[in-house]
């Protein structure tokens, strides 16, 4: 099968090992080439719990986002406070959305990145459930994984859902058959 599709997947010191990793191994698996983007111009990235993994390219030099189809942002709390006060972060995050292509969030982000940031007010969303208080009430998803179609937001509540995060997102991609495919080799 041909790579014809393309994610973004921001990472910074302190991003979640597991949400990190089995984003680029799905993916992969589904033939969807993932650029590892480091918002924090570092090539080397530790993670929360020591695994290191090596960005393609910095934000400040991704030249074209154009072929994207989705800009994900794994969890972790050090990581999401990053990622919150990054500004050329969240005008790539406006940038998606607002060519409505997919926004998808881990554990943290939701809540840290995306709600404090008041970046989709009208979007439902899941996130970790210890700060699901920083979720405004109305947007709240109570589901492990949800995808908000008219928004084109998937988000997931923690570590425990990566893999039917990033197989939702193949599904939303590629479709069922893949994403079962792919569910069935793991």
């Amino acid at each position: 099968m041909k790579t014809c599709h393309t994610v973004l997947l921001c990472v910074t010191d302190g991003v979640e090992d597991i949400e990190t990793v089995s984003s680029i191994d799905i993916l992969n698996r589904g033939n969807i080439n993932v650029i590892v983007v480091s918002t924090n111009n570092k090539h080397r990235i530790s993670c929360a719990h020591g695994t290191h993994i090596i960005s393609d390219v910095f934000l400040k030099n991704l030249n074209n986002d154009n072929n994207a189809l989705a800009i994900i942002l794994p969890g972790g709390l050090q990581a999401s406070e990053h990622f919150k006060k990054n500004i050329l972060l969240l005008k790539y995050l406006n940038k998606f959305k607002n060519s409505n292509r997919i926004v998808g969030a881990i554990c943290a982000s939701p809540a840290m990145v995306l709600a404090s940031n008041n970046l989709f007010p009208t979007a439902k969303m899941t996130g970790y459930l210890g700060l699901k208080n920083l979720i405004p009430y109305q947007q709240w998803a109570k589901y492990p994984v949800y995808w908000d179609n008219k928004s084109k937001l998937l988000t997931a509540q923690s570590v425990k859902y990566a893999i039917e995060f990033n197989l939702k997102l193949i599904e939303i991609i590629l479709g069922d058959n893949i994403s079962n495919n792919i569910l069935r080799e793991l």
